[in-house]
């Protein structure tokens, strides 16, 4: 658990379960749906993990409060890791047990206070992408010539679907017969070297090639600058096991043309 405070959310699980009850209700659960598939999620136990347990029902209360929907049942059990103790357990006898126990006293107020009324979430944006690995799309550069990705595979998290590619070393200002990118190499990112940073020991890192480009809204994809070539090329580098190191760039559709610069070389 990752706690880097004595506030309510500075903690990495509080934050987490903050976020996942706005996205539930963004979705458009009701606040007891959302509570529930919560508890089945996380499943908080005093006896397994009181701390865990803790951190559940004080972030879940506070957030139900902030947005108008507080419960009883969640109200009850906030409380009651407050007034038992187990809220400034972890903080006793240490440097910042009286702030951390101002932070409880704050909270509880709170929870017993008249809550705002009913909030509306929005629902959280979740990018999509139904490429194919093997697929060669066509990316227009603002030079007005093309570059040609390959789709390596599809990365799926809580924020959806995004491409993992890779980049031919190619560039033109018409798009090419498929075929020759049977036999055309991939581009490597260019090393970033730092001139107050000294060279790395040892043997020299082999070259990178993977860049992921995420969709942040569903404006940001520049459709007319992206064409889908209806082919594929044999993968070069195939996707690695997760437990091997596979280095990735991560972008964003807006700041895909300053990477590309970047990393790449290409205007």
């Amino acid at each position: 658990m990752g706690v880097w405070g004595t506030a309510i959310f500075s903690d990495d699980n509080a934050a987490d379960l903050r976020d996942d009850y706005r996205t539930l209700i963004g979705d458009g659960l009701s606040g007891p749906e959302a509570t529930d598939r919560l508890l089945k999620t996380w499943m908080p136990s005093s006896e397994k993990d009181p701390d865990m347990a803790t951190v559940f029902w004080l972030a879940l209360a506070v957030t139900q409060w902030k947005c108008g929907r507080l419960e009883d049942r969640v109200k009850q059990e906030a409380i009651r890791v407050i007034e038992d103790g187990s809220a400034l357990r972890l903080w006793r006898g240490g440097p910042l047990e009286r702030k951390r126990a101002a932070v409880l006293e704050a909270a509880e107020k709170q929870l017993e206070s008249p809550q705002p009324s009913p909030r509306k979430i929005a629902k959280v944006f979740r990018s999509t992408c139904d490429w194919e690995p093997g697929e060669l799309i066509a990316y227009r550069l603002r030079s007005g010539s093309f570059i040609i990705l390959q789709v390596i595979d599809l990365h799926h998290d809580a924020g959806g679907t995004s491409p993992n590619c890779e980049i031919f070393d190619w560039e033109g200002t018409e798009l090419p017969a498929p075929e020759i990118f049977e036999r055309l190499p991939m581009r490597a990112q260019i090393p970033l070297v730092f001139a107050k940073s000294p060279a790395p020991a040892g043997p020299p890192r082999p070259p990178c090639y993977r860049l992921m480009i995420c969709q942040a809204s569903k404006r940001e994809l520049p459709q007319e600058r992206v064409i889908r070539m209806n082919a594929k090329a044999p993968i070069q580098h195939p996707p690695k096991p997760r437990n091997v190191v596979n280095p990735t760039l991560v972008s964003i559709w807006r700041w895909l043309d300053r990477d590309l610069e970047r990393h790449y070389g290409w205007r």
